[in-house]
């Protein structure tokens, strides 16, 4: 009875190392003996991922024009040109460059993070008002625009913001008044709902 119930255990070990084994093999074997993926496979998959961009770009775009129309956004910029001098900064912080539009109130912040605080102390402007004239608009190819005007105590800017269609990318044309001179500034990044407090 003892060698039957011991010949059954070692039959049962024997077949879960074998077992075990084999499963180790499958995924221990060299790269070139796994299963490559055909060019059908491949181009499939690249489809189906072209797919889903789409599907991503097109709900962002419905998310920030539904922002714009609302008054309810902030645009992160990560690139700054100033004026018409070919001046660009690129790879700023997006957490002090944007343009930003809560209901009522306005806010467009450049910050260069040199060593000139400027007149916001963060090397650049802070233009903070009431948000007056707002417009929205799409054009023949989706591109959706907002112009919007933002009135503050010393500092006053027409703002100009495309969103481009089918994604979230965005400009932000600023013409603002300084002091009685005028310097145009244009913000690139991207549009997104915004809601003080989130």
């Amino acid at each position: 009875m003892k060698k039957l119930f011991l010949s059954l255990i070692i039959m049962y070990l024997g077949c879960s190392c074998v077992t075990a084994q084999s499963v180790y093999d499958d995924y221990a074997a060299p790269k070139s003996e796994q299963t490559k993926e055909t060019k059908e496979e491949k181009k499939a998959r690249k489809e189906r991922e072209k797919q889903m961009k789409a599907v991503t770009d097109s709900a962002d775009y419905k998310f920030a024009t539904a922002a714009l129309r609302k008054g309810m956004f902030a645009l992160t910029a990560t690139r700054v040109e100033l004026g018409n001098m070919g001046m660009m900064e690129c790879g700023l912080n997006e957490s002090t460059n944007f343009v930003y539009q809560q209901g009522n109130e306005g806010v467009v912040q450049i910050a260069f993070d040199g060593p000139n605080p400027g007149y916001n102390g963060f090397g650049g402007i802070t233009c903070k008002g009431r948000v007056t004239t707002s417009k929205f608009s799409t054009d023949k190819k989706g591109n959706a625009h907002y112009d919007f005007t933002v009135i503050g105590e010393s500092i006053s800017a027409q703002i100009n913001i495309t969103v481009y269609a089918g994604s979230k990318q965005a400009m932000a044309y600023v013409n603002p008044i300084y002091a009685g001179s005028n310097m145009s500034i244009t913000l690139h990044g991207e549009l997104v709902p915004y809601k003080q407090g989130e």
